[in-house]
């Protein structure tokens, strides 16, 4: 092992006495005892050797204090030596002993050895951020300025200070436009704000007072879908014929029809949503109030439906077919395979037949794609599922609906053809609205749900983000050198390949690496859940080989890629419930996130360890930061006070966790320093190394000259390795290591960097 770490020990002092005794003719004899050196400081950990020299007059012994110290020999006459060994050690801090000689006079040597952690060379942070550390920020829950509980831009930017610690230079914010849910992705006015979080002038305050921090902010933009409130909507919603938005909306009279002749443009050509469905829009007649009486026969499958005077009747309690109209009616069977009902009905939608009073396979009946309203007194012929892909309602008149790829709130925009999508009245729309922010500041835009604009059909997704982002980013360059940031939630079924493909439905579906055709940047969903697996199992597997691949692939579809990957997001479970909330665990997810190469994302509320599930809401993974130890400034509001309390607490907050120097925000806020302080680690790009241990994850980082090896053990127990390249430089520590003769001795969940 090389020499480590210099040691500053607290030693006690030799006692050199010298004895004065009688003689045997009544005067005194100096008899002189004396133990050299006093002290014995072993510097590293490594077993070692060093020497004592003992002077008396007669007998003397050596006893150690400890066991870890070995005297060779332990007793002498006269003047004499032995030899003081220690054992190896792999302690984290320095250890102290003492060797007590006693003879004809007494002494002590006082012991120490140092620690088996290696001592830092980082040099000290400039104050330049060359990282591109992005931090997911909710507006409604981070930081309230005003005390209506509900989080604002004043808010944000009085809490500046803390997210530049944090080694920042962007911030993701959510959606920041009106709304009529907590959550803003239901988009009531894209050129607008939403007056809880404040104006524009504070938003244009804000984009300033983070840009002088180097600080950018990017806006969360949904394009696949509005909210029902938006006023382009509510125009549809009033006069679906004749309102100048209806071609911003995906609608239709008979949308089994339209879906199976390829006339719903945001199928992308595809004759399935893969999401989503349709929904009554108000202007048609689809549905009937009044009397009605129903006769089916069930050999021929067909329903007829006649205006009524005759008595209601009593639906039978149990039946072999039954109408559907908000509630199950059971029909009275009046003939061989005759069934009939006489009821009075309110529906704006129309009815069902079903075999059976629930929704059972196979039990429902109704209209086919090509099925029209239904004529009183005419035979209607029936379809189930194994008929029709999507059985429709039976309707009444003319019934327009209008498609939602995820809540009925939240209406599709309508982006017509995507060969020729942007001529679409929408998409012109929302560029504009773009473009209003970024005259006021805005360097970015994450775009929400990117994979449904198109109904999961890439071809058409692609083109779409490709022309949406060259519109947007052609404005901002006139203003700017670089490029606008924009980065897409890509979330497919297969994570980055797309695996596996229904070939039926969605023949070109794909994965996350197929959207870089259409953005630079996408987010890795797979990266958090592989780490997740590594970091539980122990177990690193194929992790630095498919990061690195991963990274390689973006690059080849377009030189301009930017790889964004994060542990957790607004959508998911919490990383430290992921973890089971093992502080041990999210410490080194937090160091293998920050040396990880391209884009690191930090989730709210991840710095400090917050957990949480979705079981009761999604508001429990979205928490208020807790600033202060008395956790009254939290904005609880802001999530409908749906807020795990026992978590919540000043334990967590940011005040305390600043204040303990081993807290898992001051891991976040020292490997971000060292992110931003080593270029290689903060644009390198990442290669793998010769080490092979299932339980270490190692790479290199490099750029131009600058090399660094990152090292985790992920562990639960000491490992040791065998690296090829020097060690004489450790920049950065997580738990505790060491060095032993070209090994490094790494602890359980422990993580090192060199400087090569």
């Amino acid at each position: 092992m090389k020499k480590i770490l210099p040691i500053l020990l607290l030693l006690a002092a030799v006692s050199c006495k010298t004895i004065e005794s009688p003689s045997e003719n009544g005067g005194e004899e100096t008899v002189t005892f004396s133990v050299s050196p006093s002290e014995l400081s072993f510097e590293n950990a490594d077993k070692t050797t060093k020497y004592v020299s003992v002077k008396s007059s007669g007998n003397w012994t050596a006893q150690p204090s400890a066991s870890w110290m070995h005297v060779n020999p332990t007793s002498g006459s006269g003047n004499g030596s032995f030899s003081v060994t220690v054992d190896d050690y792999s302690g984290s801090n320095p250890r102290t002993g003492s060797i007590a000689v006693s003879g004809n006079g007494k002494g002590t040597v006082s012991v120490s050895q140092g620690s088996a952690s290696l001592a830092l060379k980082t040099p000290s942070f400039d104050g330049v951020k060359r990282a591109s550390t992005t931090y997911q920020l909710l507006i409604y829950s981070f930081a309230d300025s005003d005390g209506d509980g509900v989080g604002d831009f004043k808010g944000i930017q009085e809490h500046l200070d803390y997210l530049d610690a944090l080694g920042v230079t962007a911030l993701w914010l959510s959606p920041a436009h009106p709304t009529n849910s907590y959550h803003a992705y239901d988009v009531n006015d894209y050129f607008s704000l939403n007056p809880l979080y404040g104006t524009e002038t504070d938003f244009k305050n804000l984009i300033d007072a983070a840009d002088a921090k180097g600080i950018k902010i990017y806006m969360d933009y949904v394009l696949n879908h509005s909210g029902k409130n938006n006023a382009w909507f509510k125009s549809v919603l009033s006069d679906p014929v004749n309102s100048d938005y209806k071609d911003y909306y995906v609608i239709s009279t008979n949308y089994l029809a339209d879906v199976s002749a390829g006339l719903v443009d945001n199928y992308g050509g595809g004759t399935d949503a893969g999401m989503g469905d349709w929904h009554d829009l108000a202007g048609g007649d689809a549905g009937y109030n009044g009397r009605l009486h129903f006769v089916l026969d069930s050999s021929t499958k067909r329903i007829t439906v006649t205006k009524s005077d005759a008595a209601v009747d009593t639906p039978a309690s149990t039946s072999d077919w039954y109408i559907y109209c908000g509630s199950f009616k059971g029909m009275k069977k009046t003939a061989t395979n005759i069934y009939e009902l006489t009821i009075d009905i309110s529906t704006d939608w129309g009815f069902l037949v079903c075999s059976k009073n629930d929704w059972s396979s196979g039990s429902k009946y109704g209209a086919s794609s090509s099925s029209g309203p239904i004529a009183f007194g005419t035979p209607y012929q029936l379809y189930t599922n194994a008929d029709n892909d999507k059985v429709g309602n039976i309707v009444f008149g003319t019934a327009y609906k209008y498609f939602a790829s995820f809540d009925q709130s939240m209406p599709d925009l309508n982006y017509g053809n995507y060969a020729e999508c942007e001529n679409s009245p929408a998409f012109k729309a929302t560029v504009e609205s773009a473009k209003k922010w970024v005259d006021m500041g805005v360097a970015g835009f994450r775009l929400d749900a990117v994979i449904w604009i198109y109904q999961a059909q890439l071809k058409a997704n692609q083109r779409f983000l490709d022309q949406w982002y060259q519109a947007v980013n052609n404005y901002y360059k006139q203003k700017h050198s670089e490029n606008i940031f924009m980065v897409g939630e890509t979330w497919c079924d297969g994570g980055h390949n797309g695996e596996p493909n229904n070939p039926v439905k969605y023949p070109q579906r794909g994965g996350e690496k197929d959207y870089y055709k259409g953005l630079p940047s996408c987010f890795e969903f797979d990266y958090g859940y592989k780490l997740q697996s590594v970091l539980n199992d122990r177990n690193v597997g194929d992790f630095v080989s498919t990061i690195s691949q991963y990274v390689s692939e973006h690059k080849a579809i377009r030189s301009d890629a930017i790889t964004s990957f994060f542990l957790s997001n607004h959508d998911q479970m919490r990383f430290a419930s992921s973890l089971g909330q093992s502080l041990e665990k999210e410490k080194q997810a937090a160091a293998i996130l920050l040396t990880t190469p391209e884009k690191p994302y930090i989730y709210q509320g991840e710095e400090l360890g917050y957990w949480g599930n979705q079981n009761n809401g999604d508001e429990y993974v979205r928490a208020p930061i807790v600033w202060d130890a008395a956790a009254t400034k939290v904005a609880k509001n802001g999530v409908n006070n749906k807020v795990d309390n026992a978590m919540l607490k000043g334990s967590i907050s940011v005040e305390t966790q600043s204040a303990d120097e081993n807290s898992l925000l001051n891991v976040y806020k020292t490997w971000s320093r060292l992110r931003n302080t080593y270029p290689a680690l903060a644009s390198g790009e990442m290669s793998t190394t010769s080490i092979s241990d299932a339980a270490i994850a190692a790479w290199y980082m490099t750029s131009g000259s600058q090399k660094l090896l990152v090292i985790h053990n992920v562990a639960s127990a000491q490992r040791e390795v065998s690296v090829s390249d020097s060690m004489d430089k450790p920049v950065a520590l997580l738990g505790t290591a060491s060095t032993k003769n070209g090994r490094l001795i790494l602890g359980p969940n422990s993580s090192v960097v060199f400087e090569l």
